[in-house]
Order: structure tokens, then sequence, then C-alpha cells
């Protein structure tokens, strides 16, 4: 397992689209920041406004699913979907006397750090940077920081039940493209569900999914309870996802 482990590692780093990704995301936060810290762009209902770091409200652009899939479902199109076709990179090693199981799991866990990486520390890190160069800096205390920990932490834990999803969906299909259009539409699902007048039942398992936590985890006050639903939220999806995902690459014929 450390051995696939490492493998999956280098080839993130000789990735081209990782690269592309990461400097589209330190780019467009660094400018949406920037925006917004000279009085160009104002967002009045965003959530870290509510916090008392309104400088950091292009934040909320990356944590919305339907715009962060737009990074990471291309990152999973061509970094693992790719694999079953041009390269036959996954039955070479399937070949070669891997388990499935490791290989998935080394494949979701190389794939769920870029993800994260991309997603959650650069436009977060290109945030703070701004905020202190600009003269900014003194939003940055103790209740703020605590906030911003307790938020993108428990953001992070829905995020692993995320990557699980769009891995599950790059294996199951094995082509890029679709990989891009399904992990697309899923999202614009859950995006409709969230606006429109559903049934209860649907409600329901809505508020109880990761979907709904995406944006749950950033509310200024969380009480312990909620967060231990959110805790709990990310690491079953997670491990239910992550059992299917691997049921599911066990079963599949790889040509």
């Amino acid at each position: 397992m450390i051995n696939q482990l490492r493998a999956e590692l280098y080839k993130l780093k000789r990735n081209k689209t990782f690269w592309v990704l990461l400097f589209i995301s330190l780019a467009l936060s660094a400018l949406l920041h920037y925006l917004i810290m000279i009085d160009w762009w104002y967002v009045s209902d965003s959530v870290f406004i509510d916090a008392g770091v309104g400088k950091l409200s292009a934040l909320s652009a990356f944590t919305t699913p339907i715009f962060f899939n737009l990074f990471i479902g291309t990152l999973a199109a061509f970094f693992i979907s790719m694999e079953f076709s041009q390269s036959s990179v996954i039955k070479n090693q399937v070949m070669s006397g891997s388990k499935r199981r490791d290989i998935y799991i080394s494949k979701y866990v190389i794939f769920t750090l870029g993800a994260i990486v991309i997603t959650v520390i650069a436009p977060l890190l290109t945030g703070i940077v701004e905020v202190i160069l600009l003269g900014h800096g003194d939003i940055l205390n103790g209740e703020t920081l605590l906030f911003l920990t307790r938020a993108f932490g428990l953001y992070v834990l829905q995020l692993l039940g995320y990557t699980a999803l769009v891995v599950l969906l790059a294996i199951w299909t094995g082509d890029s493209g679709k990989t891009i259009i399904f992990s697309i539409i899923f999202t614009i699902i859950m995006f409709v569900i969230e606006l429109a007048p559903t049934i209860p039942v649907v409600s329901t398992i809505y508020q109880n999914s990761i979907f709904y936590q995406f944006s749950d985890v950033f509310r200024f006050t969380m009480e312990s309870g909620d967060m231990v639903k959110s805790i709990l939220i990310g690491l079953i999806t997670t491990v239910i996802i992550m059992i299917i995902g691997i049921m599911v690459f066990r079963k599949k014929e790889i040509k």
C-alpha cells in the first residue's frame, strides 16, 4: 500500500492538469479577494461577514459544490479516468499483482489530497495572505481563526465524501468526458433540490447529506450537537461510498 501511495503521489506531482488547476485556483482566488478588498465587489449575504471576516468572502465561491466540482471533476477525469484508456495504467497495475482494493484506496487518498490542495488550501491561504498584505490583518484574531479552523475542518470532512463519490464515478465510467459530465449533472440535481420545494422524504435525506453540510458548517454559531452530526455525516458517507467503490472496481472489467 505504501508503494502504491508513493506511485500515485508521484503521478499527481507530474500531472499537468493538477498544476493548471492549482494555478487557476490561486489566480482566481487572488483576483476575487483583491476585488473584495478594494470594495469593487461586495458580497452582502456571505457567511464570512457574519463571522467577522468579510474580506474573505471570495471563499464562498470555492465552497459551493456547483463551482468546486469544476476543479474536482476535471482533476478526476485527467488523473483517474484517463488511466483506463490511453495509458492502460490501471490494467498494468492489476496485472502486476496489486490488489484492486489497494489500487482504489491509494488513488482515492492521493486524488483527495490533490482536490483539497486545489479547492481548500490554495484559495484559503491566498485569501489570508492578501488580507495581511493589504492591511486587513486585524480581522484575524482568536475568534475568527477559531471559526475558520472549525468551519474548514468540518468542510474538509464533507469533501472526503464528495471526492469518494467522484472517484466512484471515474472508476465506474472509465471515461474522462463522462466523469466530468456525470459529476456536473449530479451537483446540478443537488442544487435544484436545495432551491426547489421537494417532498418531505427527499428534503430530509438532503438535509442529512454532505451537500447540505457544505453550507451548514459555515454557520457562525454551531452547537456541539450540530458539529457531531456534521462529523458523522462526513465520515459515514465517506466509508459507505468507498465500500461501494471498492466493490464496483473489483467487478469492473478492465480492457
